[in-house]
């Protein structure tokens, strides 16, 4: 396979479809640096875009038909942009497609093809699928002359993967790659949707790094938990958790629904203290805060694994001020914050321990 850039992908446009494409997008992938399963209880989240990404070259045709070529999966699909969802990579595409047709009370003025690839390792917790989803609609949109806010966008991603893909994300994902920019943490407010860019700092680092296990959401144990949560409010009397107390958690009934609770009201307050340690500098705090989510995610919200937690010690261990696993969970990838110029360090010191962990991405400020 080819290396995946924008010219790679309307090199091999042309090639699939004979056509020289209109142009092409970019649409980045994400980490989260602290507050997971917050953003489905109306909570705080706080992630970062980051330099990897979704591309897709695009053009129009005359079939009437979406014709996509993935260069990751080296496979060309082909089908009616009112078909169902079919299980596959290219619902992520029809859906968002079909959300915006909806959008904007009208059909798409014609067929669409398009040449995707991507350099976000899928099942990783880094959001390869809210890059495919935004990049989709920013081709579809500039295809069609559509002028739609990048808030919107992320918003009809969302309502596609809850509604076509079938997982009840919240909107973090969506908006992190419409809005977000890299060498900045997006502070997102799920329930006002108030947004702000937070510059990161330019002496430490934020490093992915994969775990070595992937994960798939579908699998319904990401559906389990919003449930859970969903029940919890119920039983508290408040319409989500991002108002309820500790008082009222700690008044729920020993168990998994009292857990579920007790992790998302905590990690709203660290998502908030981080945004304030970010702010004044004190990136000990933040590192803390990050250890302190991930615990919470592990014992109480139960998305971690014993691997995974084992690379969050040992990138602790090795000088690492915090570390966390990050989305969704069950596997994936995590984030520690480490000094600028410790980065590679960190990541050769792991080889041993960890065969199968690997480093995903770095994310720091923008020097002037």
């Amino acid at each position: 396979m080819a290396k995946i850039n924008a010219k790679s992908v309307m090199q091999v446009h042309a090639k699939t479809f004979g056509i020289e494409p209109i142009g092409w997008v970019f649409a980045p992938g994400r980490v989260n640096l602290i507050g997971d399963h917050t953003d489905y209880n109306d909570g705080f989240v706080f992630p970062v875009a980051l330099e990897i990404g979704a591309f897709i070259s695009y053009s129009r045709n005359t079939t009437g038909q979406l014709r996509a070529r993935s260069m990751n999966m080296e496979a060309t699909l082909e089908r009616p942009l009112d078909a169902p969802a079919f299980d596959d990579w290219l619902d992520y595409v029809l859906g968002v497609l079909q959300a915006l047709a909806k959008h904007q009370g009208a059909p798409l003025p014609s067929g669409l093809d398009l040449t995707i690839g991507s350099t976000v390792p899928t099942g990783a917790s880094v959001s390869s699928s809210a890059a495919l989803e935004i990049a989709t609609l920013r081709a579809a949109t500039q295809a069609f002359g559509m002028d739609v806010a990048p808030e919107v966008l992320a918003q009809l991603a969302q309502k596609a993967e809850n509604e076509f893909v079938g997982v009840n994300c919240g909107l973090m994902d969506q908006m992190a790659s419409s809005t977000g920019k890299p060498g900045s943490a997006l502070f997102f407010d799920t329930m006002t949707l108030e947004t702000t860019l937070e510059p990161l700092p330019t002496d430490f680092s934020f490093v992915t790094i994969h775990s070595g296990l992937s994960r798939q959401l579908t699998s319904g144990a990401y559906n389990e938990r919003r449930s859970q949560c969903e029940a919890a409010a119920k039983a508290i009397g408040v319409p989500s958790l991002r108002t309820a107390s500790m008082e009222q958690v700690g008044a729920l009934p020993a168990g998994k629904t009292q857990d579920r609770a007790r992790h998302v009201v905590t990690e709203n307050e660290r998502v908030l203290k981080a945004r304030d340690a970010l702010r004044e500098g004190k990136m000990d705090d933040f590192g803390r805060l990050m250890t302190e989510s991930h615990w919470s995610l592990s014992r109480d919200f139960q998305t971690s694994t014993r691997e995974v937690d084992a690379l969050v010690e040992s990138c602790l261990s090795r000088g690492a001020l915090g570390a966390r696993i990050t989305g969704a969970g069950f596997g994936g990838c995590i984030v520690a914050l480490v000094k600028s110029g410790e980065e590679a360090a960190l990541a050769r010191s792991l080889r041993l321990a960890h065969p199968t962990a690997w480093h995903v991405a770095t994310s720091t400020g923008l020097k002037d």
